[in-house]
């Protein structure tokens, strides 16, 4: 078999499972999507590609090995942690636009797209768990030994493509669906995605401190 299109029919069996993955990134991308429109959604979704692409290129050069050491473990869950409870709480006292889903009105009360890329970096960025993945899948394809660099990148290209897309697709589902919502179920989506994104990040400062006092 011709390894490129073996790095290739990998990679995209894996970016076709990750798209499956339910975490803080997949209920943003939803959340924002119904509550500021497409486009803030997109740029979310830019910034958790973004974030991916740049878990793979540290790994990939071992830097990100530092963020997962021991030593600085702990440190970098608190802060994604934190991160994770305070987006919970701003998603679930979020409120319902005033007058209508139309796309014209939702844009102009959505936030600067810049900053709405930069959130979804952060967001995945510091999720130990999306540094670990990459991290370990960095590995796995390495242990091949026929593959050089251009097979390691083509298979992270592909991974990393699907990823983007799948999550645009999300973002475009949710837009469609939108219409058929009414605004006061609207706010109940925010408290619900709210508290599951704050338990997670609850649940990732309660483990962290259980380890470090367990030591």
């Amino acid at each position: 078999m011709n390894l490129m299109f073996e790095a290739i029919y990998k990679g995209l069996a894996l970016g076709l499972a990750l798209c499956f993955g339910v975490g803080p990134a997949f209920f943003a991308l939803i959340q924002t999507s119904l509550h500021h429109g497409v486009k803030s959604g997109i740029a979310l979704a830019i910034g958790i590609f973004i974030s991916d692409v740049t878990c793979v290129l540290l790994a990939y050069l071992g830097i990100s090995q530092y963020l997962v050491d021991p030593a600085h473990k702990t440190t970098v869950g608190i802060a994604g942690g934190i991160i994770l409870v305070l987006f919970g709480i701003y998603i679930m006292l979020q409120k319902k636009p005033r007058n209508s889903f139309e796309d014209k009105e939702l844009d102009i009360k959505a936030p600067n797209l810049a900053w709405m890329v930069i959130k979804g970096f952060l967001l995945n960025m510091l999720n130990p768990v999306v540094i670990l993945l990459w991290i370990t899948w960095l590995g796995v394809v390495s242990s091949n030994k026929n593959f050089t660099s251009r097979h390691i990148f083509a298979f992270f290209g592909v991974t990393l493509a699907i990823v983007l897309s799948t999550d645009v697709l999300k973002v475009l589902t949710a837009d469609r669906i939108k219409r058929f919502i009414k605004p006061r179920f609207l706010v109940w989506i925010n408290r619900l995605v709210g508290a599951v994104i704050l338990t997670i990040g609850a649940w990732k400062l309660t483990t962290i401190c259980l380890e470090y006092y367990a030591r």
